[in-house]
C-alpha cells in the first residue's frame, strides 16, 4: 500500500487481525508476481534498468528482464515487453509545461501522449487527484492525464496498438480504475458525487446514484470495491464513513456508522481501514486519524482491531504526516 513516494508495505494477512510486515519498498515499482514473489525495478545506469524477481521465502533475487533506459517508475508488464513512464517536463509550443508519457514497445521508445499540467492545490484531507498512468490488465490501452487544477486537460484512454486516443474522459474525472481483467475502466469524479464506466466496446455508461469519491480500490476478485466517502450530493456533511460497493449492481452499503477512512481489500471478504478522532489541532477535514487500524469481515460484518508487531504498523505517531492508505497495485488473485 502506499503511492508516489511513500514506503509501500507488503504484508503477510493469512490472519488478517495479526498481520505481519514481510518488507518495505520505496523509490520503485513493484508488481506481486506470485503467491510468494515479487518484481521491482532497479535503476542500474542511464541505460540499464534491472527487472528483479524476488523471492520472499529465501530472499534471492534473480534478474527476469532489462529495460534500456532508466526509469523507477512506470506502469510496466513484469516480463519487461512493455512499459509506459513519464518523460521530463518540458513546454509546448504555446509555452504551456506538459508531461510527455513515453511508451517502450518493441524494443524501442517513442512519445505516446502528452497533458499539460494544470495549476492547483487543495487544502483538503486527500489533497488533489493522483496523476493517472494505468494499463489495462489485458495489455491494450493506457489511461493517462491528472486532473490538477486551472490548465488541467481531461483524462484520456490511449490504444497501444495504434497509439489512437479512444476516449477523452470527462472534465471532472480525477480517478480511473481498471477491472482486474480485460479492459473495463471505471472512472470517478475526485471528491464528487459522479462515477461512470468505459469500454471501447460500450462506450461511457453512467453508473447511476453511485459515489466513490476518495480512494476507492478493487476486491482481488474484481467483484467489489471499497471506498471512503463523507459527502451526500456533493458537500461535505459528516465526518466520513467507509463502504463497499458491488460491482453487480445494487447500493453501496455502509461498513459501520462510525467517522472511518480510507477502506482496502486486504483479501476477498476482508478490508482494513483507519479509525477517526475529531480535530484537536489544525487539520484539512473534521477528524483525523487516530492511528487505530480496523479489520473487517463483510460475512459478518464484526469490526475488529488489528494488532500489528511493534514497528509494523503502516502508520505514524498523530504528529506526523499522515500517508495514504490505500491499495498497491496487482493483488494476487486469492
Amino acid at each position: 500500500m502506499g503511492s508516489g513516494a511513500s514506503p509501500q508495505l507488503l504484508y503477510d494477512v493469512s490472519d488478517p487481525i495479526h498481520p505481519r510486515l514481510l518488507c518495505t519498498i520505496q523509490n520503485t515499482s513493484v508488481h506481486l508476481f506470485t503467491g510468494d514473489t515479487f518484481v521491482y525495478l532497479r535503476p542500474v545506469s542511464a541505460t540499464e534498468t534491472d527487472i528483479v524477481l524476488h523471492s520472499l521465502g529465501s530472499g534471492n533475487e534473480s534478474i527476469a528482464g532489462k529495460f534500456p533506459f532508466d526509469v523507477a517508475a512506470g506502469a510496466w508488464t513484469p516480463d519487461g515487453s512493455l512499459m509506459a513512464y513519464l518523460g521530463p517536463v518540458s513546454p509546448n509550443s504555446a509555452g504551456i509545461e506538459t508531461q510527455p508519457v513515453m511508451l517502450f514497445s518493441q524494443q524501442k521508445s517513442s512519445l505516446l501522449f502528452s497533458y499539460p499540467i494544470g495549476i492547483g492545490d487543495c487544502i483538503c484531507r486527500f489533497g488533489l487527484a493522483p496523476p493517472v498512468l494505468a494499463l489495462s490488465p489485458d495489455g491494450q490501452y493506457l489511461a493517462v492525464g491528472r486532473l490538477a487544477g486551472r490548465g488541467s486537460g481531461p483524462l484520456a484512454v490511449i490504444r497501444l496498438s495504434d497509439g489512437k486516443q479512444v476516449l477523452t474522459a470527462a472534465q471532472d474525472a480525477g480517478e480511473v480504475i481498471w477491472s482486474r481483467t480485460g479492459h473495463r475502466l471505471f472512472m470517478f469524479a475526485w471528491g464528487g458525487p459522479t462515477a461512470n464506466s468505459w469500454t471501447p466496446e460500450a462506450g461511457v455508461v453512467a453508473l447511476h446514484a453511485i459515489s466513490w469519491p476518495h480512494l476507492p480500490g478493487l476486491s482481488p476478485d474484481g467483484t467489489q470495491l471499497a471506498f471512503t466517502s463523507d459527502s451526500d450530493g456533493g458537500a461535505p456533511a459528516q465526518p466520513p464513513r467507509v463502504f463497499v460497493y458491488s460491482l453487480s449492481g445494487g447500493a453501496p452499503r455502509m461498513l459501520i456508522d462510525q467517522p472511518r477512512t480510507q477502506a482496502l481489500f486486504i483479501k476477498n471478504g476482508w478490508v482494513w481501514y483507519l479509525d477517526e478522532v475529531p480535530c484537536t489541532d489544525s487539520c484539512a477535514g473534521l477528524t483525523a486519524p487516530s492511528g487505530k487500524v480496523y479489520a473487517m469481515d463483510l460475512s459478518t460484518g464484526v469490526e475488529q482491531t488489528v494488532t500489528f508487531a511493534p514497528g509494523e504498523a503502516p502508520l505514524g505517531q498523530r504528529d506526523t504526516y499522515w500517508p495514504t492508505f490505500g491499495p498497491g497495485e496487482f493483488w494476487p488473485t486469492s
